[in-house]
């Protein structure tokens, strides 16, 4: 049991460090302005990228927090077998899900801010318009995702350790 109380703090951590993270996000996204002639317009500065970093690290941790959740599965049915889990594997759903959409996010926000496009004088009509992502509305988009990742995170591991306690209790 206290491996998996400590895989659960973990857990709230990280879903901290997300939180974190997506308030450099926040504050990018009201500061970039895109001109599709020109391009960005704004100084993409080291704090967001060290943001950008720390999330994809925490991505990776959430990674494998994730793959020993079977086990921990295992485990709680161990103790009661007739347990219903229903909840906690939807949760499992929804944060897998939630990494997939946060890593797409900051795939999408790389290239966009990083790698900014310009466009011919016949935008938003013209050849490229489809692929343009306007920088400040990626980094909105990849702290709205993250902040949801942090929520599900933090919501899975408290429903877990809330059935901890009771099954503790007598």
């Amino acid at each position: 049991m206290p491996q998996w109380r400590a895989a659960h703090a973990r857990a709230l951590r990280l879903a901290q460090r997300l939180r974190e993270a997506s308030v450099m996000f926040r504050r990018y996204a009201g500061e970039l302005k895109y001109h599709p002639q020109t391009g960005v317009q704004g100084r993409i500065g080291q704090d967001l990228l060290d943001a950008a970093a720390v999330m994809r690290d925490t991505l990776s941790e959430v990674d494998a927090i994730t793959r020993r959740w079977d086990e921990e599965i295992a485990w709680l049915r161990s103790l009661a077998p007739r347990l219903q889990m229903e909840d906690i594997h939807q949760g499992h759903a929804a944060v897998r899900d939630a990494v997939r959409l946060v890593r797409a996010a900051l795939d999408v926000f790389s290239q966009a801010a990083l790698h900014p496009e310009t466009a011919s004088l016949d935008a938003p009509y013209g050849h490229g318009a489809p692929r343009r992502v306007h920088p400040g509305a990626q980094c909105t988009w990849v702290a709205e995702r993250a902040e949801e990742l942090a929520v599900r995170l933090s919501s899975v591991a408290l429903l877990k350790e809330n059935l901890l306690l009771t099954l503790q209790t007598p």
